[in-house]
């Protein structure tokens, strides 16, 4: 049954040809650039002072911190090398009390937690060296060091007082002073930045660590010469193998925001509805067209948009899809999932509450089309940012007298996860984007538990480079000079 003709006028906003996305790819990497160059831009590329990923030799127990909503969880991670972990784990209820109460008060809780969880599975802390402990911190910071972040401002329901404008570790690692629990939180992590770290761990080292959930961000390692921002007097300390860098650093993208200022993506009336509508009008630009906090509603505007022109449902709407975000992404995969139109059919009277006696034989057709171009057009614009970040490194092809490993993607999220096709739609464009030789050297693959996992080995790397400062600084050289400052 052929489409309404009012659907592909449409499609052009979602069906992005290779032009476009070629144009929307040129936009990205100009972007990164500017982010790189000065601090203040959309895409902030924030400098995350981890100078290396793992390749799943390393052996070790390392502790998690993961805050940033209802609960606190605490993990131990141990590492086996041979690419093989065990995890534990304890989940830790914040209350209203605590998320609007004394920093301190706050911080003191989680310090108790995390010495609890230890009692409760038995850690043996040795009385030389403390448990190394990286933090998921997931709030807006300032990242001067691996272990040194202020506090710019809480969200998601937090204002605990006397934080704001503080070094959150130093706040951590104060509360595990004050009560002589011998753990020393070494890295404060973005769950970005461990998701590449834990695929490296499980398949090797990654180029990228990519979310695609519920929002959408990516980190990647990239030269620390490449991050002007730092000024070359960090640049150069870093090269010298100084205290808070190395060659090479990984770089959180903040990719979410690309675009912010309108200049490529394709707005459709859908996108400028959902975005009118939002808490952050004109901010996450890239966000709202690729992450699951959205596809559902710019399905749900399209759907909206057909009833009132009378050519869905016979013009009849329901309860849930006149409320906004009255259904989520869940029921933009259940429909890419289903296999006939009378699956389709199912779900649109389950999920969407539309009486069966509106619903025409065409119908189901038409809602299928509109979970479809909202899913490609994710698909697309998500191989776009990761494309960018293989073109900027060099990546896109190999180096003459190289052996040719391949680009590995660490990818985390429920998008990623749970929408059907999304690994099979992003390698096709990014056979688009970078020939199709250079698209099947990109291999993507999941990566559990970034801010668990990642975060755990996120302190190894603090401790790795920690030990080799330690080094450094007290060379033995043979003779009468003893210990080489």
């Amino acid at each position: 049954m052929p489409l309404p003709p009012i659907c592909t006028t449409f499609e052009p906003y979602f069906l992005l040809s290779p032009d476009r996305l070629q144009d929307i790819l040129s936009h990205f990497r100009k972007e990164m650039e500017d982010g790189l160059e000065s601090y203040g831009k959309d895409v902030a590329m924030v400098p995350s002072y981890v100078t290396g990923v793992p390749d799943g030799t390393e052996q070790g127990t390392f502790l998690a911190l993961d805050l940033g909503g209802t609960n606190l969880r605490v993990c131990e991670i141990r590492l086996f090398g041979q690419h093989k972990f065990e995890l534990k784990q304890q989940k830790y209820k914040v209350s209203e009390e605590l998320k609007e109460g004394e920093a301190r008060v706050l911080f003191d809780y989680i310090a108790d937690s995390v010495d609890a969880f230890l009692t409760e599975i038995g850690s043996d802390i040795s009385s030389n060296e403390p448990m190394h402990l990286g933090f998921t911190f997931s709030f807006p910071v300032e990242q001067t060091a691996i272990d040194a972040g202020k506090l710019l401002t809480w969200t998601k329901g937090f204002n605990a007082k006397n934080a704001v404008g503080n070094d959150v570790v130093k706040l951590l690692q104060d509360a595990f002073d004050r009560k002589h629990i011998h753990v020393r939180c070494s890295a404060i992590v973005n769950d970005t930045v461990g998701t590449l770290l834990s695929r490296s761990y499980q398949s090797g080292p990654a180029l990228i660590g990519a979310i695609f959930g519920t929002g959408t961000n990516g980190a990647y390692i990239d030269k620390t010469r490449t991050v002007k921002k730092l000024g070359e007097e960090k640049i150069k300390e870093a090269e010298a193998g100084g205290q808070h860098a190395g060659e090479y650093m990984v770089v959180n993208t903040e990719w979410g925001a690309f675009d912010n200022g309108r200049n490529c993506l394709p707005v459709s009336i859908f996108d400028n509805k959902l975005d009118r509508e939002s808490i952050n009008p004109r901010k996450q630009a890239f966000e709202k067209m690729v992450s699951g906090m959205y596809l559902g509603e710019i399905t749900r505007n399209i759907l909206l948009h057909l009833i009132d022109a009378s050519v869905l449902f016979n013009g009849y709407s329901s309860k849930t899809i006149n409320t906004h975000y009255g259904y989520d992404t869940a029921f933009v995969s259940a429909v890419e999932a289903a296999k006939s139109p009378e699956d389709i059919k199912k779900l649109i009277i389950t999920q969407l509450g539309v009486d069966p006696k509106h619903i025409s034989e065409g119908d189901p057709e038409i809602v299928q089309w509109a979970c479809k171009v909202v899913s490609e057009r994710a698909c697309a614009l998500a191989a776009v940012a990761i494309a960018a970040v293989v073109q900027h490194t060099g990546n896109d092809q190999v180096k003459e007298g190289e052996e040719d490993k391949g680009v590995d993607v660490g990818i985390d999220g429920s998008v990623a996860e749970f929408l059907p096709r999304f690994a099979e739609r992003v390698s096709t464009t990014l056979k688009v984007l970078l020939g199709e030789e250079g698209g099947k050297r990109v291999r993507t693959g999941l990566a559990k538990d970034g801010s668990g996992v990642g975060a755990a080995l996120t302190a190894l790397q603090a401790k790795k480079a920690m030990d080799k400062r330690t080094e450094n600084d007290s060379q033995f050289v043979p003779g009468k000079t003893g210990y080489k400052k």
